[in-house]
């Protein structure tokens, strides 16, 4: 069984897309996280590539082919890796949520949940193209202290 960064540079082979050190590179660093530009850079420069220009160019192609999306979260604008199509999780239907104590991020994928958006009576007669929400807070009560450990968060549970 293949890895699902494997499944996705296998993907993008089948769809004749080149995966060049610098994509490879950017898609490492993403796996997993959501990263601002600055982190972004910083974790390309500890793989030896240090032109901003050249992120810049390879983040906007991996975009356009919705191998990553732009998520807004505190403000804040994050590159976050999308896998694929097996998950409801894709560059158009996105769900995040981001505790403003621990700063945690955490991506939703439930199909149930889109279904209930989508069905919502609001969008009756409306075919939604791209739907990303950023739900963001904190539990109710919590210990700034023990918040901080994973066992005791309850964002931490939900990945």
């Amino acid at each position: 069984m293949m890895k699902p960064i494997e499944e996705l540079y296998q993907k993008l082979r089948d769809e004749n897309i080149r995966i060049t050190q610098q994509r490879r590179a950017i898609i490492e660093a993403l796996a997993g996280n959501h990263l601002t530009l600055q982190d972004l850079h910083l974790a390309m420069k500890l793989k030896g590539f240090r032109n901003l220009g050249t992120i810049y160019n390879n983040l906007d192609f991996l975009m356009d082919q919705k191998i990553i999306t732009e998520v807004y979260i505190k403000g804040k604008k994050h590159y976050d890796l999308v896998m694929g199509k097996e998950s409801h999780h894709t560059a158009d239907q996105h769900i995040h949520l981001s505790c403003s104590v621990n700063n945690r991020i955490v991506e939703i994928d439930d199909k149930d949940l889109f279904d209930l958006i989508k069905n919502h009576e609001i969008f009756k007669g409306f075919n939604i193209n791209k739907m990303q929400i950023v739900v963001e807070g904190e539990c109710p009560n919590y210990d700034p202290k023990s918040c901080k450990i994973t066992s005791a968060c309850h964002v931490a549970h939900l990945t």
